[in-house]
C-alpha cells in the first residue's frame, strides 16, 4: 500500500475535506459579500471597502451638504488636543471640515486594554471634485481579516490620516485614538494622536442633551435628537462576539451588518456635528424650542465666553412652560451670568424674584443679594432685612442636603450681621456728624 492511501485510511472522517468545505476561504468570499478590495502595503494585506454618498444625502433630519455650512471658529473652540486638561479648548489651526476625518473603530473589546484590536476602522471624509467643487461624501473601511493583518490596517489608516488636519469622533478622545496610538506602538507604527485637532462630539452632547434625554449613547442620540432609525442593526456589545465567529468560520455574511453599523456611525457623526454647529449659532434657525435645551446652550456659551448667546437662551427658555425646579435654576444661572457683565441691577431684580413663596429655599439667593446691598449698593438696612429673613428660612426649613453645613451658614450669617450693625452704626455717626455740621 502507498504512503499515500495509508495517510487516507488514517483520516478516516476525512476531516481535511469537511474543513475546506465548512470554512471556505476568507478572501475567495471577501469581494462578492461586502463589496471590498485586497489592498497591500508593506505590512501585508488587508481588505479596504469604500461607499460613496451624494450630498445630498439626508441622514435622519441632516443633508450631508449642510455640514459644510457653518462658521469654521465656531467648531474650532469644541475641539482640543491629546494634551488638552479640559473637555473644549481653541485649536489651531482652525477647524475645516473639508479637511476633516471622521473617525470610528469597531473593536474586539468594549472595554479596552492590550488584548483589545481594532478589526475594523472607518474614515469618512469630504471629497472634491474635478473643478475643485465637493461633490459627494467617502467612508472607507478597512478590515482586519486576522490578527496578523493588523500591523496593515495600523499604516493604512495612518497615512490616511496624514491627509486630514481634524478629526471628529465619538467618544474617541477615550477610546478610539488611544487604542489606535497603543496598537501602533506594539506594532512600531508612527502614528501620533496630538497631531490632529480632535473634535469628540461625545462632549458636546452631553451639554447640550444630557438634562433631557440623559442616556447620550450615540445610538439614543441618534433616535431622540437626530430622528434616525435603523432599521436593522447590531447591539455593539455583541459585535466582538460577531468578529470572533467570523474567525473560527472563516464566512463574512455575519459581518455585514457590522460593516453597516460602521457605516450609520459616521454619518450620524456628520449630522450630529451639523446640529452642534447649528445650535451654536443661531438657536432660532436650528428650532431649538425645549426650555431644558436651551438652558443647557445658554450654559454651554457661557462656558465659550459667548454671554449675550447665554442670556438670550436663558431667557427665551423662561418664556416657555416647564417645571419650577428648572425655573429656578435658569433665573439663578442667568441672574449669575447678568453679574458676572456687570448688569448687577437685573441680577438683583431676579433674585429678589426668586424669594417669592412658589420657589424652593435656596441659600445661594439670600446670600449674593445681601452682598449685592452692602457692597454695591451700601444700603445696610437692607442687607441687614436679608440677612434675618435668610436666618428665618433656614429656621422654618428643616430638610436640607448632605452637602449643606447648617452649622457653618449661620455662623457665617452671625458674622456677616455683626459686621452690618457696625457698618450701620458708622454710616449713621457719619450721617449725624454731617447734619450737625
Amino acid at each position: 500500500m502507498k504512503f499515500e492511501d495509508k495517510l487516507r485510511n488514517f483520516d478516516r472522517f476525512n476531516l481535511t475535506k469537511v474543513r475546506e468545505e465548512a470554512f471556505p476561504k476568507k478572501q475567495d468570499t471577501m469581494e462578492k459579500s461586502i463589496g471590498g478590495v485586497v489592498s497591500q502595503n508593506k505590512y501585508g494585506s488587508f481588505v479596504l471597502v469604500e461607499k460613496k454618498f451624494d450630498l445630498d444625502y439626508r441622514h435622519g433630519k441632516v443633508r450631508l451638504a449642510s455640514c459644510l455650512e457653518h462658521e469654521n471658529n465656531v467648531l474650532t473652540r469644541l475641539c482640543f488636543s491629546k494634551s488638552s486638561a479640559c473637555e473644549t479648548s481653541t485649536c489651531s489651526p482652525s477647524f475645516d471640515l473639508k479637511k476633516t476625518a471622521f473617525i470610528d473603530c469597531e473593536t474586539t473589546g468594549l472595554a479596552g486594554g492590550v488584548g483589545t484590536y481594532a478589526f475594523l476602522v472607518g474614515i469618512g471624509y469630504f471629497s472634491a471634485g474635478s473643478k475643485g467643487q465637493d461633490s459627494e461624501f467617502i467612508i472607507s473601511q478597512y478590515f482586519m481579516r486576522d490578527f496578523d493583518e493588523e500591523p496593515a490596517i495600523l499604516l493604512a489608516v495612518s497615512e490616511k490620516l496624514n491627509n486630514f488636519q481634524s478629526m471628529a469622533s465619538y467618544n474617541g478622545k477615550c477610546y478610539d485614538l488611544p487604542l489606535l496610538e497603543n496598537r501602533s506602538i506594539v506594532n512600531r507604527i508612527d502614528f501620533d494622536s496630538t497631531a490632529w485637532s480632535h473634535l469628540d462630539l461625545l462632549f458636546s452632547s452631553r451639554r447640550l442633551w444630557k438634562r433631557r434625554i440623559q442616556d447620550c449613547s450615540l445610538a439614543n442620540v441618534e433616535q431622540k435628537i437626530l430622528n434616525v432609525e435603523r432599521e436593522i442593526d447590531i447591539p455593539s456589545y455583541l459585535i466582538p462576539q460577531i468578529y470572533f465567529d467570523y474567525l473560527r468560520s472563516g464566512i463574512i455574511d455575519p459581518l455585514i451588518p457590522v460593516f453597516h453599523h460602521n457605516m450609520y456611525d459616521i454619518l450620524s457623526l456628520v449630522s450630529l456635528l451639523v446640529l452642534i454647529s447649528q445650535a451654536i449659532q443661531d438657536f432660532v434657525v436650528a428650532g431649538i424650542e425645549d426650555p431644558i435645551d436651551l438652558y443647557s446652550l445658554g450654559i454651554f456659551h457661557y462656558s465659550l465666553g459667548n454671554y449675550p448667546k447665554s442670556i438670550a437662551c436663558f431667557e427665551q427658555a423662561l418664556s416657555k412652560d416647564m417645571p419650577t425646579e428648572w425655573r429656578q435654576a435658569i433665573y439663578i444661572n442667568l441672574a449669575y451670568v447678568y453679574k458676572r457683565t456687570g448688569g448687577m441691577k437685573q441680577a438683583a431684580s431676579i433674585w429678589h424674584h426668586l424669594l417669592k413663596e412658589e420657589f424652593p429655599f435656596n441659600f445661594y439667593v439670600y446670600e449674593e443679594l445681601a452682598k449685592y446691598y452692602e457692597h454695591k449698593e451700601k444700603d445696610y438696612p437692607q442687607a441687614l432685612l436679608i440677612v434675618d429673613k435668610v436666618v428665618e428660612s433656614l429656621n422654618m426649613n428643616t430638610c436640607f442636603s448632605s452637602n449643606f453645613n447648617y452649622g457653618k451658614v449661620l455662623e457665617s450669617l452671625k458674622y456677616r450681621r455683626s459686621r452690618l450693625e457696625r457698618k450701620k452704626a458708622y454710616a449713621s455717626s457719619i450721617t449725624n456728624e454731617q447734619l450737625k455740621n
